[in-house]
């Protein structure tokens, strides 16, 4: 029974041990966004300075709670007021099994009341210890404003320790107390893994520029760094604005790659001109989930829409003026871009040629000698893109050799006799 009863008790504590260091490993969902993992810890140790530190208020408390699954616990280190002879606290965490790894990133949810900027500022530490050898230390001051959290009282600390470590302890220190005040300091948890939440973009879309019936891409990538901070696990949703409502694309004759962070649009239709889109960005794991809305990239198609007419067929003589009238538009060009005209000529109406300096939306042709046919042709310029051009009807000038009606001179004598009757 004796035997039995010893079982239970070290099957129980193996139990106990094992729930805590599953527990310690879990992922949280913070109060001020992002999602972290706890870091994996056993032990826990706290010294409020012992009888040498006389300072009113002084506490260090609730070490345990800076890895525990409640995000608003907190410990405690409060330095107090007064003067205190190698005055030194802390509170702090760590574990007897394998040592963290050196060079990984350690996220501290810390917050602090009414702090100054005074010395005693300069005594908050994270200090970081293997088998009781301090390893590495870093000045709360240096961090504060520069990691993340902006403006708020409660933000993340990112700490790098460079070398192996197996306890951190926030700590402060005067060698000789100078009666500084300073606030509470609070760590409500300890991260081996932290998530930004909203996620963050490298890259957004851009305005695209494509001539009809072409292909192009939009982009947008989510800043996936290699030390955690961005979940792996990322999809994407491309969408288009229609009026008023955001709808999802689905691959076929026009998208492609529609849940990849590269979309892309082909056999682009005029249609399309002035298309906004946008990527979503989701990551959900554990309690943790992700969204980052993208800003929009708009499409722009560059096209001739109708390439207009121009004015009737002529017919010139040479013996008056093989001159053509100027050819002139009856029907202006429709483009989505700027209008930019060639003329051309043709002796065949099959093979025509580029009129040099003939770039204008009217054309006063030089005289001809032989029949002659013409057309204009206009391309579309938008935003460095140029289309191919399109044709106007075509306008034949016929040269004619003689067109002057020639009186017959004669000297003959017309008469006519006089009838005697």
């Amino acid at each position: 029974m004796k035997t039995n009863s010893i079982l239970q008790y070290m099957l129980i504590a193996v139990c106990l041990f094992i729930s805590g260091k599953m527990t310690s490993q879990e992922m949280v969902t913070l109060p001020n966004g992002g999602c972290g993992r706890l870091l994996d810890t056993n032990t826990s140790s706290s010294s409020d300075g012992g009888f040498l530190c006389f300072r009113l208020g002084k506490e260090a408390a609730n070490p345990g709670n800076m890895t525990d699954t409640d995000v608003n616990s907190f410990a405690s280190l409060k330095p107090g007021t007064g003067a205190g002879l190698f005055c030194s606290m802390y509170v702090g965490v760590g574990t007897n099994g394998a040592d963290f790894q050196a060079n990984k990133p350690v996220y501290i949810d810390f917050a602090s009341d009414g702090f100054n900027f005074n010395p005693s500022f300069n005594g908050g530490n994270f200090v970081f210890y293997n088998n009781g050898q301090e390893v590495y230390r870093t000045g709360i001051n240096g961090h504060f404003f520069f990691d993340f959290g902006d403006n708020q009282e409660r933000r993340i600390i990112k700490v790098i320790p460079t070398a192996a470590w197996d306890e951190v302890q926030l700590a402060f220190g005067e060698a000789i107390g100078i009666g500084f005040s300073f606030s509470q300091m609070r760590v409500y948890n300890i991260l081996s893994e932290y998530y930004l939440a909203p996620m963050t973009y490298l890259s957004q879309p851009s305005d695209k520029t494509v001539a009809a019936g072409g292909s192009t891409t939009m982009t947008a990538v989510i800043n996936n760094t290699p030390t955690d901070e961005t979940p792996d696990n990322i999809t994407y949703q491309w969408q288009v604005l229609n009026g008023s409502t955001w709808t999802n694309l689905v691959n076929g004759t026009n998208y492609s790659n529609v849940t990849s962070s590269t979309l892309t649009i082909s056999n682009v239709p005029v249609g399309f001109n002035n298309n906004q889109y946008r990527v979503v960005a989701n990551s959900s794991f554990h309690t943790c989930s992700f969204q980052a809305i993208s800003t929009v990239g708009r499409l722009f198609v560059n096209s001739v829409n109708v390439p207009g007419a121009i004015s009737a067929d002529q017919t010139v003589c040479m013996d008056i003026s093989n001159d053509p009238a100027v050819f002139t538009q009856t029907a202006a060009a429709q483009v989505s871009g700027s209008a930019e005209y060639q003329w051309q000529s043709s002796a065949d109406n099959i093979t025509f040629v580029n009129i040099t300096n003939a770039t204008s939306a009217t054309y006063d042709a030089p005289p001809v000698t032989q029949t002659t046919y013409y057309r204009r042709g206009v391309r579309s310029v938008l935003n460095g893109n140029t289309t191919g051009y399109q044709y106007s009807n075509v306008v034949k000038v016929t040269v004619k050799q003689n067109c002057l009606i020639k009186c017959i001179i004669t000297n003959r004598m017309l008469y006519t006799k006089l009838n005697s009757n």
